[in-house]
């Protein structure tokens, strides 16, 4: 009862409002989303329930359904002078001339509930009504208001509604565009964003093609040849657009099409220099292993950019790459100098002191590193590699201790534990990794396989399958756990380990094509039960058709059937996609198997080149060749 109330008497306020005798109509009030009232100036003549309901309503000035509509900010009242003659009263619009929304009473009444709402710092209500009248009305006034309220509150699906609607409703507004387009591409629209950039451009806006562009390196290969061919019509249509040819250049070098790009930027940097052009000429480059073209490409570029801090540490970065390691030195301290607390820079060159064996040097700048605060558990951590080449154990452990909780935590830890182990105190090493686990309960499994790895290589075999029990038995759905424990089982000759986890692994999910496999290509390897092997792998590759792995362990199971062209085919295959030492072991033999000596030479050959130091490979090599 009390709501029909309020909601009466605010309607009979504003026809109050619209028929009450001032004569005066300027400033015009535009009320909620284009209804006009014309407001006196003499504020006295109004009751005070009118005055709150129209303070209310100024707050809806913002939803207007017209563009050209300008809000109220009144002069200060002037006093009253004496004899002053009234001015004469203007003529009065049309009723058919109001820039006037249909809006029912209860529309309007929402719209106030929301204003006020928002007045009030309640801005989840107002928004949740604001976008509800979008959504029924479809008046852009109201979706505007809804879109950037949404936005500030970073409310992106109620956002991109609202967007939508305003954009649909008021095609000729070019902020409704920008908005729909940011919306879209929060969503992964790229597509749909790049129609309303379309948009902006035609209405003569600003529109950064090259937002979309980046974002598109995320996304498969079809639906940036899609965004391409938008791209590619509109460059019809604004040949001169430098943004839509740059935007064109990312999405080419994205797509593996670096010439197309290369070709690009060259014509963009005879128009201009932007460093953005610079860099993606510089990644065609190298996408087309032009290594030595970047590195003079950048040079050059330098001599005139040379305080261009960005452009020197890419060419920093090529030059360590193409190892040049004292000109990627030189670059790298030029930058340290005006930039001395610089963590990336210390980092890049202690690496480099470190590839030449120049400890002293690299401590200096990793200590560097610590006193700045900068990378502190990775500066931390390569002292303590520094100190393990040195052979200063103690030091080495105390340096990996401080190595922090991110990335090289772990690696950190499998170092103390190493080095305590090659000490003899594999009890003090264990009992490390106990606390460990211990304080750290989140990584608990991961040093749980850090300790198990560590056994593994020291040759711990009933140690290590005792801790790996112990683990599973804890968590016996765990699939990692599994997994190591059944590779254990391959290294130390435990094939029953193997065979039984690998199918627990299976029967857990009948999609691991990494279990598949591995079970198949061992049943092959080492058994004489090649058709069941041949079952497992072919699950494999229904799975993950191109693993190079898998075509290997395809390859080597018909070669064990004795199919073997069939074999050669899968063989030259997997190497072709992976050049991998047990692969082109497996591949040499097969040839030397069927006759082809001097192919199978060949492929060791040209694997010892990429593999010289292969167990494996030399193994097969003198096992053919005494």
């Amino acid at each position: 009862m009390y709501k029909v109330e309020w909601r009466e008497r605010v309607f009979l306020t504003l026809v109050q409002a619209r028929k009450d005798h001032f004569r005066s109509v300027d400033p015009l009030f535009i009320g909620p989303c284009g209804k006009v009232f014309t407001i006196s100036m003499h504020y006295q003549r109004l009751t005070a329930p009118s005055l709150v309901c129209l303070a209310a309503l100024s707050l809806v000035t913002g939803c207007t359904s017209v563009g050209t509509t300008t809000g109220v900010d009144p002069a200060p009242a002037e006093p009253v002078v004496a004899k002053q003659a009234a001015p004469a009263p203007k003529p009065r619009p049309l009723p058919h001339e109001y820039p006037v929304s249909p809006f029912s009473k209860e529309t309007l009444y929402q719209l106030l509930v929301a204003e006020v709402a928002g007045y009030r710092g309640e801005y989840e209500t107002a928004l949740e009504r604001y976008v509800q009248i979008a959504i029924d009305t479809r008046d852009p006034g109201v979706a505007a208001r809804a879109t950037r309220l949404a936005a500030y509150m970073k409310a992106d699906s109620a956002a991109l509604t609202a967007a939508q609607i305003w954009a649909q409703e008021d095609p000729e507004d070019i902020d409704a565009h920008r908005h729909a387009a940011n919306q879209l591409m929060q969503v992964g629209d790229l597509e749909g964003a790049v129609h309303h950039l379309q948009a902006v451009k035609r209405l003569g806006g600003l529109a950064d093609f090259s937002l979309i562009a980046y974002r598109a390196a995320n996304l498969d290969a079809q639906t940036r040849d899609n965004l391409l061919a938008v791209l590619d019509r509109m460059t019809t249509e604004f040949p001169d657009d430098e943004e839509l040819m740059f935007s064109r250049a990312v999405l080419l070098e994205q797509n593996n099409r670096s010439l197309d790009a290369l070709a690009l930027t060259d014509e963009l940097l005879k128009r201009s220099g932007d460093i953005n052009v610079v860099i993606l000429k510089v990644n065609a480059l190298k996408n087309l292993h032009r290594m030595d073209e970047a590195v003079e490409f950048l040079e050059g570029v330098l001599t005139d950019k040379a305080d261009n801090r960005r452009l020197r540490l890419i060419y920093a970065r090529l030059l360590f790459e193409v190892d040049r390691l004292d000109d990627a030195r030189e670059q790298y301290e030029m930058v340290h100098e005006e930039e001395p607390s610089d963590g990336d820079v210390l980092f890049a060159l202690a690496l480099i002191a470190m590839e030449q064996n120049q400890y002293n040097d690299a401590r200096s700048y990793l200590s560097q590193m610590v006193r700045w605060n900068r990378r502190v558990g990775e500066a931390h951590f390569y002292l303590g590699s520094i100190a393990e080449k040195l052979e200063e154990p103690e030091l080495a452990i105390r340096e990996y201790k401080q190595s922090g909780n991110g990335y090289e935590y772990l690696p950190a830890q499998s170092r103390i534990a190493e080095l305590l182990i090659d000490q003899g105190r594999v009890a003090g090493a264990r009992k490390h990794l106990e606390r460990e686990r211990a304080e750290n309960p989140e990584r608990y499994n991961q040093l749980i396989m850090v300790e198990a790895q560590v056994l593994s290589e020291h040759g711990f075999e009933t140690e290590l399958f005792d801790l790996m029990d112990l683990a599973v038995a804890d968590d016996p759905g765990n699939i990692d756990l599994l997994y190591y424990r059944a590779m254990a089982g391959q290294k130390f000759d435990r094939l029953d380990v193997l065979e039984r986890d690998l199918r627990r692994i299976i029967d857990i999910d009948p999609m691991n094509a990494d279990a598949l496999n591995a079970l198949g290509y061992t049943l092959t390897d080492q058994t004489d039960r090649h058709e069941e092997a041949l079952v497992l792998i072919q699950k494999a590759l229904a799975i993950r058709p191109d693993e190079a792995a898998f075509i290997d362990s395809l390859g080597w199971v018909m070669y064990r059937l004795g199919h073997f062209e069939e074999a050669i085919v899968h063989l030259r295959r997997a190497l072709e996609l992976f050049q991998n030492d047990e692969v082109a072991a497996h591949l040499g033999e097969v040839l030397w198997v069927v006759g082809d000596e001097s192919g199978a030479r060949k492929v060791w050959q040209e694997a010892l080149e990429y593999a010289p130091d292969s167990d494996l490979l030399k193994r097969v090599i003198e096992r053919f060749i005494p």
